[in-house]
């Protein structure tokens, strides 16, 4: 008796959970086919609906792709939806391959998947429905059948409908990590600039510009909303760009001279060559402090901190990879693209959802040899493997202490501290709140206990809490001088990273009282950073002196009977915030 591999009825659950990180990183499939079909404009629809439930939002409806690509012809219609049976399953050119990407990635967000393409104006469609294969136990893919072009979709485009294309819709999205339409939208611009960034920059040369967008598709047809994507450059080397103020022109500078790798792969001594660049910040624009005017540079930086994989001019991965500290200030301000072709797809472990690259962290020499004992003949790809890694190791190693001396010799701005702590709200405020907590007799657990920790001690576990926010890098005469402004303010706000429900805990070094925040609290993310994070100084102001009041409150209120109390307040508060931020963001 025979029966199938695979019985699609039960097997297509299983299926939906195929491991992608996120909604944008599934819809990143249908924008590579896109690519890979030669489109010049692709557009990604957020089609909008109104939601009632304590109050009327808008939600994500439906999501679509257009391309003005190829299109499709009947026979490959007929496979498109089938798994791994995809047109370009293996081929080793472009940045498809692994014939799982359209409908893995759209099951794994929704029930419906219908997909049109036209070529000469002849319009044909099918579909994927979930619901149906589990009902009728269907096994076979859906005819292919002639229809009209979808019009009442292609209707909210900005740009005309050539007579080959591609349209893909994902309908009773049940599986959206983010429902509320602006953050998904605001995740998916983030991914994408960064994932295409080689289609979208004016230079050819490492993948042809493609005009991408996202277009918003309001409730009722009000209106659509239309976002362009530019580039998100970690290198900071590509015009156009998206770094604030800077669009137009590139903030870093190329470091030495590309590295190119020759590379073996497979049993037959083919090569590949692996091109490895590197940056460093201008001069100019490195920015060693942070407040409302240099905030959106600051941050930017930070957010792209990383080495970038990139696999035929599109990122599968970014990341530290155990090559260096990213939470060193200075490690902001240089960057790293490591480019391979997808004939090396084994030696990087890049996955079949290209969301990774795998085994490539750092490895020290040592760590080599004692890989290397024992392998036999039959362990060549797990050699070549190796080799890779000790080479990138070797030459990243080599690389980075040039770069960080580098980086070292650009002298802080004229005027400015390296912390920038008199311009940063946090300080503002705590300088405000301390002058009045001081002048306030009330009794409170700070004064009570001032002499119960030494000031050695003191200043030793401020200096700590000062390194672990900013980094090591911080000369001793800086960090000096940032615990006399705290120590002078009685107060201070920092960052720290913990478990559990509460945002925000009270630590008392001595005589300052210090309100640590939980940078893992849904708190941290949606609301804090979003306002004190920002170009609106006031606002920031404002919310810090929030947490200081409420942290002041407390300090007057503890006693050893309310200590426990206080504890589980801020806990059952903190946990209230987290359920209904996380909620209010899937609603």
């Amino acid at each position: 008796m025979t029966t199938y591999i695979f019985p699609a009825s039960t097997a297509i659950e299983s299926f939906r959970d195929a491991g992608y990180r996120d909604t944008s990183m599934a819809l990143a499939e249908l924008v590579d086919n896109s690519i890979q079909a030669e489109a010049d404009n692709v557009r990604i629809l957020a089609i909008e609906e109104n939601v009632s439930v304590q109050r009327t939002v808008a939600n994500v409806g439906s999501l679509a792709v257009y391309d003005d690509g190829d299109g499709m012809a009947s026979d490959v219609l007929e496979i498109c939806l089938a798994f791994a049976q995809g047109t370009r399953l293996n081929t080793r050119s472009g940045i498809g391959r692994f014939g799982v990407g359209l409908p893995l990635a759209s099951i794994s967000q929704c029930k419906r998947v219908t997909v049109y393409s036209w070529q000469e104006g002849k319009c044909l469609t099918t579909h994927l429905d979930i619901d149906e294969v589990k009902k009728s136990k269907q096994q076979m893919t859906n005819e292919v059948k002639e229809c009209e072009v979808p019009g009442e979709i292609l209707r909210h485009l900005d740009v005309s409908v050539k007579e080959h294309g591609s349209l893909i819709v994902w309908e009773d999205c049940d599986r959206l990590d983010l429902k509320r339409t602006q953050t998904l939208v605001k995740r998916m611009e983030a991914s994408f600039c960064r994932i295409y960034r080689h289609f979208l920059d004016d230079d050819d040369t490492y993948g042809r510009k493609r005009d991408i967008r996202i277009l918003i598709v309001k409730p009722d047809d009000q209106e659509v909303e239309n976002i362009k994507l530019l580039p998100n450059d970690p290198l900071y080397l590509m015009t156009p760009n998206n770094l604030p103020g800077f669009e137009n022109e590139a903030t870093n500078e190329a470091f030495g001279e590309i590295q190119k790798i020759p590379v073996q792969f497979g049993n037959s001594g083919k090569k590949s060559i692996v091109e490895v660049r590197f940056s460093t910040i201008r001069q100019d624009i490195a920015r060693w402090t942070r407040d409302a005017d240099t905030a959106s540079v600051v941050d930017h930086y930070k957010a792209n901190t990383g080495i970038s994989f990139v696999r035929a001019g599109r990122e599968i991965d970014f990341g530290s990879f155990g090559y260096f500290n990213p939470q060193e200030l200075k490690e902001r301000y240089w960057g790293c693209e490591i480019r391979f072709g997808p004939e090396l797809d084994e030696l990087f472990g890049v996955t079949n959802n290209k969301q990774a690259v795998r085994d490539v962290d750092f490895i020290e020499r040592e760590e080599v040899e004692l890989l290397h004992e024992g392998l036999s003949e039959d362990d060549i790809d797990f050699d070549h493997k190796i080799a890779l890694r000790a080479e990138l190791s070797k030459r990243f190693k080599s690389a980075h202490k040039a770069i960080k001396a580098r980086i070292d010799s650009l002298a802080p701005e004229t005027g400015r501290s390296v912390s920038g702590r008199k311009t940063d709200p946090a300080a503002q405020s705590a300088e405000l709140a301390g002058q009045n907590f001081k002048n306030d007799p009330a009794k409170t657990k700070t004064k009570i206990d001032k002499d119960a920790v030494p000031p050695e001690e003191q200043d030793t576990k401020l200096k700590d809490m000062l390194v672990q926010e900013h980094g090591n890098d911080i000369p001793e005469d800086e960090l000096d001088r940032m615990v006399e402004e705290i120590k002078a303010t009685g107060v201070t706000i920092t960052e720290k990273s913990w478990p559990g429900n509460q945002f925000y805990t009270i630590e008392r070094p001595g005589d300052i009282m210090t309100i640590a925040l939980n940078a893992r609290h849904p708190f941290q993310v949606e609301l804090y950073d979003k306002i004190c994070k920002g170009p609106d100084t006031q606002e920031a102001l404002a919310m810090n002196l929030f947490l200081l009041a409420a942290a002041r409150a407390e300090d007057e209120l503890w006693d050893d009977r309310s200590q426990e109390t206080l504890e589980e307040f801020r806990e059952k508060w903190g946990g209230w915030i987290k359920k209904l931020l996380t909620q209010l963001n899937n609603s």
